[in-house]
């Protein structure tokens, strides 16, 4: 095994033993497993036990490591990755599907990896023209916030506004995973790299920054914004 990827197995494994000696699958994935791992990476851990009455998420630190444990048991969990899928965020279903199992004590977490694998490669459904068009909308309006604004903090909390919309309008145009924070740049990365590091060297930049989410806006379909109608969803 890859030592970056050996260590924080050895962990999990530990800890899992101690923690969730009960638990039918204890997943471990995440950046520390990976050549991203930093200083700060915990790990990531995802644990199916018998029939619970709620799941949790519990944070903590474990022999030096952080460690963030998502506790469900098997329905719960399923329907969790249904919802993450459908919104078109993989976060858990990758954790699963990349990560080690470090326990599989009736064959369920095999199952899982490989469904889960199956999924991601199958991709997120397309976005309706109706996704689109409110994604337009956004970021046509924020663009028009940065062309008009002189004072530099509104510049500055519109064009980071304007970095995670354009990201996550050229995903969604593109029928592309989603992600947040730093997964929204992974993702964006994996599927166009050159977008990627455009964006992120005009991030500093307000008039470079919008000039890049142009050109984006224009492939998803152009600005929209004058004559844009939505039924408020909730009304009946």
């Amino acid at each position: 095994m890859d030592p970056r990827r050996s260590e924080p197995v050895a962990a999990a494994s530990e800890l899992a033993n101690r923690l969730f000696a009960d638990a039918r699958v204890v997943v471990v994935g995440g950046s520390a497993l990976t050549d991203r791992r930093t200083p700060t990476s915990d790990l990531d851990l995802v644990v199916i036990t018998e029939p619970r009455d709620a799941p949790y998420r519990h944070s903590f630190r474990w022999e030096n490591w952080p460690v963030e444990a998502l506790v469900h048991d098997e329905q719960t969990l399923r329907a969790y990755c249904a919802d993450n899928l459908a919104r078109r965020w993989p976060g858990i279903p990758r954790l699963i599907a990349d990560g080690v199992l470090v326990a599989d004590r009736d064959g369920l977490g095999s199952r899982l990896q490989a469904e889960m694998r199956k999924r991601l490669t199958a991709g997120p459904a397309a976005a309706t023209s109706g996704e689109l068009d409110a994604q337009r909308y956004e970021l046509t309006d924020l663009l028009d916030d940065l062309t008009g604004a002189d004072d530099p903090a509104e510049i500055a909390f519109i064009a980071a506004r304007v970095l995670t919309k354009t990201a996550q309008l050229a995903l969604l145009a593109e029928q592309h995973w989603q992600g947040s924070g730093k997964w929204l740049w992974r993702e964006l990365h994996d599927h166009d790299p050159q977008l990627a590091e455009q964006l992120a060297a005009a991030a500093p930049d307000a008039p470079r920054l919008g000039a890049v989410a142009r050109t984006v806006l224009d492939r998803a379909g152009g600005p929209l914004w004058d004559s844009y109608r939505v039924t408020d969803p909730r009304r009946p």
